[in-house]
């Protein structure tokens, strides 16, 4: 009896020690595959949701200290990331903006030897709280962009540089003005230290690209560029050129106002530098409309999720229409030629011609007004209209409307037509 108890407690041991053993196995590989871990490159989804939980930190942390230790881990988490999916140590941080919204923007590169030519491929990552939408996604296209493209270097012809740019969505309180990172960091290329305007052929914007229908815009008319992207990617359908635009508003200094403008190639193409800009959202009437949830706190996670539970198909597909153009034979001539087709914005939107119209539009109405005006004072003389008793159309003198002639000596055989003349 003795032994047979031993031997069942011996073999319990046994199964507990093998159960322990599958449970702390199992915890390692949850450990590994957790988005908690940065030094692996993670897969689209953590990314997403690991970016997520750390801007819920910095909207949910006290606006001391505890904030710039939250954006911190932003920071080097992204810095992290762009690090192994480059395969390099290029990524760095740089200062953008001033006062309590200065920030960081992020740049990392993929080098090319024999040319001083360059193009950017930029999203912004500072978020309106979790900022899942807008633009935790972007940020994962060019995460994803990045290594693609590390993968396939010796095909680049040209350097590239990827930019996770601050301070889009915030405003700095000593200028006043938003874009501040992606204006920041055309100022640092443009100056002693960068690699000079010029030098800089095309900028790729992303931004809010999970949800809705996909956007490609490059100029308000039809380009290469334009085109090579469309025949790259099957998913694009380029922007309607007239929707959105807004002829009599001017808010960045195009000479007009689009309602894309707000994102960060508008600081490049007011610099002179031809930009693609990806999005996604849907145009009516109103013209364009992203996600009501954009720039909100309830851009969360869950609700990427719910909006597009294929959201990180929508990403891949993105950063796949941006590496087919860069690897494309035709991008190097089409990058080149790109400036030569750049639309002349004061020419075909210059800040008088619609004050012009509307102006003209204006005096045309007030001269209508006016001649109905007279009209409705005559009939009322005759007898063929109410008289007005309004201060508009007051009842008018005789002499107003008549002359008076009395040459023909008031014979009874006069004609009316003797007597009054008809003033118009």
């Amino acid at each position: 009896m003795k032994k047979l108890l031993f031997a069942l407690l011996a073999a319990l041991a046994l199964i507990s020690l093998c159960l322990g053993s599958v449970a702390f196995a199992d915890a390692d590989i949850e450990e590994q595959d957790s988005p908690e871990a940065t030094d692996v490159l993670l897969g689209t989804e953590q990314f997403v949701q690991k970016l997520c939980d750390l801007n819920k930190a910095v909207a949910n942390a006290d606006k001391t200290a505890d904030e710039a230790a939250a954006r911190g881990e932003v920071r080097e988490f992204i810095l992290g990331q762009m690090r192994l999916a480059l395969g390099n140590d290029t990524p760095r941080e740089l200062v953008c903006g001033k006062g309590d919204n200065g920030g960081f923007n992020i740049e990392g590169k993929l080098d090319v030897n024999g040319t001083d030519k360059c193009i950017v491929i930029g999203a912004h990552y500072d978020a309106v709280g979790e900022g899942a939408i807008d633009n935790a996604a972007g940020v994962a296209v060019l995460i994803d962009a990045a290594k693609t493209l590390a993968d396939k270097n010796e095909q680049l012809p040209f350097d590239v540089y990827f930019v996770a740019f601050d301070c889009e969505e915030s405003y700095s309180a000593d200028e006043g003005d938003e874009l501040v990172g992606s204006r920041d960091y055309v100022d640092y290329i443009g100056g002693a230290k960068g690699v000079g305007l010029d030098n800089v052929l095309v900028m790729f914007n992303v931004d809010t690209i999970a949800v809705g229908n996909l956007y490609l815009h490059c100029e308000n008319k039809r380009t290469d560029l334009a085109d090579l992207f469309l025949s790259c990617c099957d998913a694009l359908s380029e922007k309607p050129y007239s929707v959105g635009v807004y002829g009599d508003m001017d808010m960045f200094g195009y000479g007009y106002y689009e309602s894309i403008q707000g994102s960060d190639h508008t600081s490049f193409r007011l610099a002179g530098i031809p930009t693609a800009l990806l999005f996604a959202g849907d145009y009516g009437l109103m013209g364009y409309e992203s996600d009501s949830v954009i720039n909100t706190s309830d851009d969360t996670y869950k609700h990427l999720v719910q909006a597009n539970p294929d959201y990180a198909s929508r990403i891949s597909e993105v950063s796949r229409a941006i590496t087919s153009v860069v690897l494309d034979e035709r991008f190097e001539s089409v990058a080149q030629n790109a400036r030569g087709q750049l639309v002349n914005n004061n020419a075909a939107f210059g800040i008088w011609w619609p004050r012009l119209a509307v102006l003209g539009v204006l005096i045309v109405l007030a001269v209508f007004t006016w001649l109905y005006h007279r009209k409705l004072q005559k009939q009322a003389i005759l007898g063929t209209s109410e008289v007005k008793n309004d201060k508009v159309f007051d009842k008018p003198a005789a002499e107003d409307i008549f002359s008076f002639d009395n040459s023909s000596g008031g014979s009874d055989k006069d004609n009316v037509d003797d007597i009054f003349t008809f003033k118009k």
